[in-house]
């Protein structure tokens, strides 16, 4: 367990570690986990209540970032997203030796967190397919763990979409930390940053749900296909790897 000084209760001492790359780990591992439950459990309320409400569910992912950010701020910097991680390294702002605990811990936090997600709404779920799991049609329920893009949007817009919206996020995040622009106070970071994830979700989400997070994406992804969507979370018109490798293009 990560700690700056010591723990408030004293058996949590045997779990203090001063190692930086485990805390670090720790850190992205939380601040992640948290991200996605917050983010991902608001498309269950999407799914299974009558309230379609998108502004909501994008609410919750800004919140959600906020939160995120805030559990490893003081520990990792709160990335919380690996185009994060490798955009701070290809600027000189984090050493490139930090890139794989920091996306390791960021996509292990989402996995445990996705599982979490959908062993709890399992028997909505049951309730909407009677246990045969679909992506999309009448009874779909894959936007539950992870992205998709529209039937009716081309693979290439969804390519140039991913870029717009991964070069908005990181464009917009290096202005709020940036000390020479408005010189924001860090306390105020993570809820610039959460407010932005908000409008950035919710301008661009009708072409592929906004899909800027790698480790929201993929790991989830991976327990879709485990738990029963199977093999077309990932075949599906063949759009696994945009969410995967195209944000890193444009955070750069």
């Amino acid at each position: 367990m990560a700690s700056v000084g010591n723990p408030p209760f004293p058996f949590l001492r045997r779990f203090v570690t001063k190692n930086e790359a485990v805390k670090e780990f720790l850190a992205e591992f939380l601040g992640t986990f948290i991200l996605y439950m917050f983010g991902g459990a608001s498309f269950a309320h999407y799914l299974f209540t009558d309230s379609k409400d998108v502004f909501a569910v994008t609410f919750c992912w800004g919140i959600g970032v906020m939160l995120g950010i805030q559990t490893g701020a003081g520990v990792s910097g709160g990335h919380v997203n690996p185009i994060v991680t490798t955009s701070f390294a290809s600027v000189g702002k984090l050493p490139w030796r930090k890139v794989p605990h920091y996306v390791l811990g960021q996509h292990l936090g989402a996995f445990l967190a996705s599982a979490i997600l959908y062993f709890n709404y399992i028997d909505l779920l049951d309730s909407v397919d009677g246990g045969e799991r679909q992506i999309f049609g009448k009874n779909g329920t894959g936007i539950l763990l992870t992205t998709y893009p529209n039937d009716n949007v081309h693979l290439s817009v969804c390519v140039f979409d991913t870029i717009i919206c991964s070069g908005l996020l990181m464009f917009t995040i290096m202005v709020i930390l940036d000390e020479r622009n408005a010189n924001t106070t860090k306390g105020m970071h993570a809820y610039l940053i959460g407010i932005m994830v908000v409008a950035l979700c919710w301008a661009y989400g009708a072409n592929c749900m906004a899909a800027v997070n790698p480790a929201r994406d993929f790991p989830a992804r991976v327990l879709s296909a485990l738990v029963g969507y199977g093999s077309e979370s990932f075949t599906f018109r063949g759009f696994w790897w945009i969410p995967m490798f195209v944000p890193h293009l444009g955070g750069l």
